[in-house]
């Protein structure tokens, strides 16, 4: 997060957007991997959480935006991004950029704003109450892990008897059902994509905490780089403020 705070100054956007990031971001102090591949590592459940219905205006403004994804309402999310909203740490500040980065000016139904944004928005999130403003942040994988972990390194499964199997793909042996643990995340440069009940997601390859590896479907594991929004109150207008991915 201090290097997101880094990137945004170096390329002149608003001390206002800086410090939103820094508030609503979960500072790891990562102190490097803490297990090698293969070796076994202490099993740590992260419990599901969500904010939003302590907020009554939050909890409706999040449904209301849900259905518009849902809907690939393009205007209906226009409305609601803040006119400096952060899409990148390279300069990628406002709704113009914000449209260009999800290519909402051509062809915007293929865009991959419904998916990425749907799947932030269904996974909970954490509220902060700043000085003059209430943030809520989404996902809760991205607040959830312990800072021992390194972000890089390691990830959270976020579902509960999602199955870890042998190959990346759907009618591979089952190595393991777990519920909602870290695992540690490998790097593969092309990873195998699937299509499971009209939803497609890459096979991610996972390490257990019992020193096995396996696979998971994409849409049951995140990294806390993966993708997440911030959302701000200020006046008792619900307006999106970033919606960024990488560390």
């Amino acid at each position: 997060m201090l290097n997101q705070f880094a990137h945004i100054n170096r390329h002149g956007a608003t001390l206002l957007t800086a410090v939103l990031l820094l508030l609503a971001g979960h500072v790891h102090a990562a102190k490097g991997a803490i297990s090698k591949p293969g070796e076994t590592f202490k099993t740590v459940e992260i419990p599901f959480y969500d904010d939003a219905p302590k907020d009554a205006t939050l909890f409706a403004f999040r449904n209301n935006l849900l259905k518009s994804v849902q809907a690939h309402d393009v205007k209906a999310v226009l409305d609601v991004l803040d006119p400096t909203v952060l899409s990148g740490f390279d300069g990628e500040e406002g709704i113009d950029a914000f449209k260009a980065r999800w290519k909402l000016n051509d062809k915007p139904e293929a865009s991959a704003l419904w998916k990425e944004l749907g799947e932030a928005l269904r996974l909970g999130g954490k509220i902060n109450k700043g000085q003059n403003e209430i943030y809520f942040i989404a996902p809760y994988s991205y607040y959830a892990l312990p800072e021992e972990y390194d972000p890089i390194d390691y990830g959270l499964v976020v579902g509960e008897g999602v199955n870890v199997r042998s190959k990346p793909d759907e009618n591979a042996e089952v190595v393991q059902k777990v519920g909602r643990i870290i695992v540690r995340l490998y790097d593969e440069q092309n990873p195998k994509v699937a299509t499971i009940g009209n939803e497609t997601f890459p096979w991610r390859k996972v390490g257990l905490p019992d020193g096995k590896a396996g696979y998971i479907w994409g849409k049951f594991v995140r990294s806390p780089n993966d993708y997440r929004v911030g959302f701000s109150n200020r006046s008792g207008q619900w307006k999106m403020i970033y919606f960024v991915a990488g560390d």
